[in-house]
């Protein structure tokens, strides 16, 4: 990154707009430059300008405070605030770089502020800024966050970084040897790019803290098994089959207990069958005896039907005589109203006429008076707006007259005041000569006294450090005699730790030979593969076993399905014959029991010869004498019937329980197959657990001839793998001897750390003193001089300030003096503004006077002319008011006329409507009149017509038993209803048929059911029995499932357990491998690695400073301390090392120099600016060290880069040929002249 032209206006003093072009003549050429002016002509603004440009910051406001500070727009903004630096009185100010990125193209940065509406006093706006690629002029950017990232991404540098490496700005020229040690560590991170070490340290981290958890899983997951042993696995399978065995007879047992309590329910349940019907017959029965009622209703119902119409015709004839009746009265009475409404009518419009020709003609005599009035109305109302405009014209006149007479007051009043204040402090000046002098010379006089008083301060200030300094260098001399004497004697007990130390060390060595850390491992290994061949042996037996009994099981239950197939389907024959045989005798069975009933015998007796059956309905009955031939049929079909359904109940009986048999051999069946399925896999699988053992087991080199396959015999690995347990509790002990002596060699080597370490930080400790002792001495020496300089100074100012003291009667010594002449100061100056504003304001009065006696006099005369117009129209109206008072009462003219009008139309409204009431009247009566005529001839022809209704009802009801005032109550139930009950009556005596069939049929089953008999057990044994067997059933079921499940759960846990050894042995060596990478480089936040490059960084810095550094200084040499601190080495002083804050002004900044120029040099490495400015530091260099430092800035320029220095030394200026001057110009302005002088 280069700096290639910096321009800017209104930047401070720098008013006038400015070019500085690196990349033209005569800079161009330039490896050295200087920016020189006078103090205060704007050299630093310069530095300011390309900061703005850059990165919206200068150097100026580094540590500026946080504190409002006032703006000529009124408004104060904070003292941090980068528009500060715009120049008072701009409107508007600017800043612009052009620059070389890190990418190789030219980019320009630019800074704007202004102010509102471009006024000097408007408003401070928001900043704007830009970021613009110079060769094709595109806008990178044109946010402030936006241009910030995007300068710092192409320079490679955020601004603070900048700042300590490009510009070495006023007060932080050495920033980067002052810097801590996190701040110089992030600066060379920045310089070498170590942030991709940080993230190496940081994945070492991770990757060792990943490789431990995937350590503690596998040793969690092997000790979170645990596996049954062969004999357990043995009593498990034993136990299962026994379960199994018992479940199959308790299955037997169950069906048998099954079949009893079927016949007990059968039983039950043809008893319940024979009462429930005997109970609906008798139901029945009742039913149809308590509809006796109902039947009789039924019949007088079908009686009275031939009645309903002449009954109905006799209820219309009579509604209608009625009806014929009440309307021959109404109208009669309806023609009466109307004859005498139309009477009453009439007279009330022979009224309404006279009152309407009455006021017509009042309205005819009013005309002239209210043509004479009106006018008289009209001119009243004119004189009364004149006359109001009069007296709001006077009112007016008079208010403005008494205002003018109060201004004029006011004004008089207020000179009087101003007079007697501008006496008053004429008066006072005159008696304080002496303080009107001191407030003259009242900002010299003050800063003199603040002089004196701050001399005095520094003078006894200087005092006190002196003793403080004395009394801290005795004390650091005997703390550093202390310190020498105890690190001779931690040194002798260090050497005594050292030699135990390497006994220890050699004992362990031996002990490590004898006995290898992988020889306990090796020999517990073995034994663990020894233990899983034993026990795969077992579960091998064991499988082989259980496979021989599955497969005679399977075998044996195929046997039983075949017979249990066979017995199925001969019964499932004979099922098929029985049922078709029940089928064919069950419909004429019953019948034949219907034919020979006592209900269907009496119904025969009853039977007349050619007279329908009241059962079938047929006119053909058969012969008496078949009464015994008929119950003999009857007979012979129950029992043919009986014997059909006892086949079929056997024949289901023995499906059911060949279907039984047959389910639970095909269950036995499949259970063997599963059996043998298990047994061949838990065979193979203790197949392959004994072949993976015996690898794992001959892997190891102590391992003796091993057994080929589990078949084999295998009693003698018990004492193998006792043998090897034995050897690996030795090993163990050898080990655990090996562990407490490493645990004594640590722990002395511990004690050797911390001594080592107190030797170290007492070293440090006695460098430090040192270095304060020297700093102590320096800071004695400053004291004293600092001490008689201020004395020189208190004396010099008291001489000069004593002859005004004295007339003003004041004393030097006064801790208030300051205060004092503060007031006296302040009550001259209070007089002489009270006297100026006092002239100023009698000045004004004068003509302010004058215009308001003018103004005053004219309103009063304006007031008195319009007092004697209103007083003459007052006159004028009131002659036309008693002019108008006699006609119409006083009344207003058109009131009185629309009062008479709508009296004279109210009159002829009445008039007319009275007419049309009237004949409205008489029209009604005679059409009343007709009516009621009509109506009493209406009720003639409905008496006739009831008459001849009634004569036909008394005849038809001459035939029946009716009378007619029961008519009405029959026939007011609908014919729904009466359907209704016909259908009950019906049904009743079908249940009464039908309820006896039911039970005839009901007691015959039971009698069936009598004849089976019952079982010996009664219901509730009987239910008992088969809940304790399906009980037991269940709780075996639940018990082999529990077996199952443990069985499976240890076959997966040896799958799983299947090369775990070698995944912890693995995933151990991993952890130290990870382990001892972490420990050199590895932590959390990255921190270790990226010091250790930091570090590296730093040395090869300090080289190359020390380079710089023996041409500038050759008396001191950098070189790195603990961690990042830098310390130097004196060689005049034997090559003493000390502390960087001992080294004197000029020598820190030499050392500060050297640093610059080597951070620039890797700079070009590392993406930093090949340009670097310098602002000060060169006036505390003697002659000699000037031009070392000349000498070295100018060597920089056969490396391509540019220096810039801002120095007011005048030597500087003679030594360095091209320079940038920053002249002043009067009125706070500079301007910028570049130049090419000689040398």
């Amino acid at each position: 990154m280069r700096i290639l032209s910096i321009s800017g206006e209104n930047i401070a003093s720098l008013a006038q707009p400015f070019t500085i072009d690196f990349t033209a003549e005569p800079l161009a050429g330039a490896g050295l430059f200087a920016i020189t002016g006078e103090t205060g002509a704007g050299k630093s603004s310069i530095l300011d300008a390309m900061c703005l440009a850059l990165y919206g910051d200068a150097p100026r406001l580094v540590g500026a405070a946080v504190d409002d500070v006032p703006d000529p727009s009124g408004k104060a903004i904070k003292a941090r605030d980068p528009r500060a630096i715009l120049r008072r009185g701009a409107r508007q100010g600017w800043a612009e770089v052009r620059f070389q990125a890190r990418d190789g193209q030219d980019y320009i940065a630019r800074w704007h502020a202004r102010r509102a509406h471009d006024r000097i006093d408007g408003q401070l706006q928001n900043v704007a800024r830009s970021l613009t690629r110079a060769s094709d002029g595109q806008v990178i950017a044109s946010q402030i966050s936006a241009v910030a990232q995007e300068v710092a991404a192409l320079t490679g540098l955020s601004y603070e970084e900048f700042r300590r490496t490009v510009l070495l700005a006023q007060g932080d020229f050495d920033a980067f040897l002052r810097a801590d040690t996190n701040e110089r560590a992030a600066l060379l991170e920045k310089v070498t790019g170590t942030a991709q070490y940080r993230a190496v340290s940081s994945r070492i981290y991770e990757r060792c803290e990943a490789a431990q958890s995937a350590y503690d899983k596998l040793n969690q997951r092997r000790d979170s098994h645990q596996l049954l042993s062969a004999e357990a696995i043995e009593a498990l399978t034993t136990e299962r089959e026994a379960l199994k065995q018992a479940n199959q007879a308790a299955t037997v047992e169950i069906a048998n207990l099954q079949a009893a309590l079927a016949r007990h329910k059968r039983h039950t349940e043809t008893a319940q069958q024979v009462a429930a019907a005997t109970a609906e017959l008798e139901k029945a029965v009742d039913a149809q005896t308590a509809a006796s009622a109902a039947r009789a209703e039924l019949t007088r119902l079908d009686r009275a039907a031939p009645l309903r119409a002449p009954w109905q015709a006799v209820s219309t004839a009579r509604n209608r005589v009625q009806s014929a009746r009440t309307a021959a009265d109404t109208a009669k009475s309806v023609a009466g109203e109307a004859a005498q409404k139309a009477d009453e009518l009439k007279i009330i419009f022979n009224g309404a006429e006279a009152s309407s020709k009455a006021r017509d003609e009042e309205f005819k005599n009013f005309g002239p008076l209210w043509i004479d009035a009106a006018d008289l109305d009209s001119k009243i109302g004119s004189a009364a707006k004149e006359l109001d405009s009069a007296h709001a014209e006077l009112r007016t006149s008079q208010q403005k007259a008494k205002e003018a007479d109060n201004a004029l007051q006011a004004l008089q009043k207020e000179n009087a005041e101003v007079q007697s204040a501008f006496d008053a402090a004429v008066s006072a000046l005159s008696g304080l000569s002496a303080d009107c002098a001191l407030t003259d010379a009242w900002t010299h006089i003050r800063q003199r006294i603040a002089e004196h008083s701050d001399a005095s301060t520094s003078c006894a200030r200087a005092r006190a450090d002196l003793a403080k300094h004395q009394a801290e260098a005795e004390r650091l001399k005997e703390k550093l005699a202390k310190l020498t004497t105890e690190t001779a004697t931690d040194k002798e007990n260090e050497a005594k730790l050292t030699e135990q130390i390497d006994a220890l060390a050699e004992h362990i060595s031996r002990l490590e030979d004898k006995h290898p850390l992988t020889q306990g491992s090796a020999l517990q290994t073995l034994a663990t593969a020894l233990a899983d061949m034993l026990r795969a042996a077992t579960e091998h037996r064991a499988a082989s076993k259980a496979l021989t009994a599955a497969e005679a099981s399977s075998q044996a239950a195929s046997d039983a399905i075949a017979q249990a197939v066979t017995d199925a389907k001969s019964a499932g024959d004979a099922l098929v014959l029985a049922e078709a045989q029940v089928k064919a005798l069950a419909a004429p069975s019953e019948q034949a029991d219907l034919a020979v009933s006592d209900i269907a015998r009496e119904l025969r007796l009853r039977l007349e010869p050619g007279a329908p059956c009241p059962v079938c309905g047929s006119p053909e009955h058969p012969v008496h004498d078949a009464d015994v031939a008929l119950a003999e049929l009857a007979a012979k079909l129950r029992m043919d019937l009986q014997a059909a359904r006892t086949a079929v109940e056997d024949a289901r009986k023995q499906q059911s329980d060949a279907h039984r048999t047959q389910d639970r051999a095909q269950a036995q069946r499949n259970q063997s197959i599963a059996d043998a399925q298990n047994a061949e896999k838990q065979k193979a699988d203790a197949s392959i657990q004994w072949h993976d053992a015996r690898n794992r087991a001959v892997a190891i080199p102590q391992c003796p001839p091993l057994p080929d396959q589990p078949s084999e015999d295998t009693a003698h690995l018990d004492t193998l793998r006792a043998d090897a347990i034995d050897a690996q509790q030795k090993e163990a002990q050898a080990q655990e001897k090996l562990t407490a002596l490493r645990n004594e060699t640590k722990l002395l080597s511990s004690q050797r750390e911390d001594l080592r370490k107190a030797i170290q930080d007492r070293e440090v400790n006695r460098e430090q003193l040192k270095i304060d002792l020297a700093t102590t001495d320096n800071s004695l020496t400053l004291a004293q001089r600092n001490g008689e300089l201020a004395g020189q100074q208190t004396e010099r100012l008291a001489t000069e300030l004593a002859p005004l003291l004295q007339s003003l009667d004041e004393r030097l010594d006064d801790p208030a003096l300051s205060t004092a002449l503060e007031r006296r100061v302040q009550h001259v100056t209070d007089l002489r503004q009270k006297r100026e504003a006092a002239k100023t304001a009698l000045d004004n009065l004068v003509p302010r006077i004058t215009k308001a006696e003018s103004a005053a006099e004219n309103a009063i005369k304006l007031a008195a002319d319009l007092e004697t117009v209103a007083a003459t129209r007052q006159h004028a109206l009131q002659a036309l008011q008693d002019k108008r008072a006699p006609l119409l009462g006083g009344e207003p003219t058109e009131a009185h006329r629309n009062r008479h009008a709508e009296m004279l139309s109210a009159a002829t409204a009445a008039l007319n409507a009275a007419r049309t009431t009237l004949n409205e009247a008489i029209n009604l009566s005679t059409a009343a009149t007709s009516s009621a005529q009509a109506a009493e001839a209406e009720h003639n022809k409905a008496l006739q017509e009831h008459a001849q209704a009634q004569t036909a009802l008394a005849a038809a009801l001459s035939a029946t038993d009716l009378a007619e005032e029961n008519l009405a109550a029959l026939f007011a139930r609908p014919a729904t209803e009466i359907e209704s009950l016909r259908q009950q009556l019906r049904t009743l005596d079908d249940a009464v048929t039908s309820a006896q069939g039911t039970l005839a049929s009901r007691r015959r089953d039971f009698a069936e059911a009598e004849a089976a008999g019952l079982p010996e057990l009664t219901v509730e044994a009987l239910a008992e029995a088969r809940g304790e067997l399906e009980q037991a059933c269940n709780a075996r079921t639940e018990r082999i499932g529990a077996i199952d499940g443990d069985i499976l759960r240890d076959t997966n846990a040896r799958a799983a357990l299947a090369g775990l050894e070698q995944e912890i042995s693995k995933a151990e060596a991993q952890l130290k491998v990870w382990e001892a990478v972490n420990h050199a480089a590895g932590s959390k936040s990255g921190d270790k690695f990226a010091r250790i490059a930091q570090s590296i960084t730093l040395d090869v810095l300090v080289d190359h400073a020390n380079h710089h550094l023996a041409d500038l200084n050759p008396r001191y040499r950098l070189r790195r301390a603990a961690d990042l601190a830098l310390q130097v080495e004196d060689r005049d002083m034997g090559n003493e090392t000390r502390a960087t804050r001992s080294l004197s002004g000029g020598e820190r900044f030499l050392a500060s120099l050297a640093l610059a120029l080597a951070l620039s040099r890797m700079g070009g490495k590392g993406g930093l600016a090949a340009t670097l400015f310098i602002d000060e530091g060169f006036g505390s260099l003697d002659a000699l060290s000037l031009d070392l430092a000349i000498d070295a800035l100018e060597s920089l320029q056969s490396q391509g880069r540019q220096v810039g220095v801002i120095s007011h030394v005048d030597a500087m200026k003679e030594r360095i040929a091209t320079r940038i001057t920053v002249r002043k110009q009067g009125g706070g302005k500079s301007v910028v002249d570049i130049s090419q002088g000689s040398t």
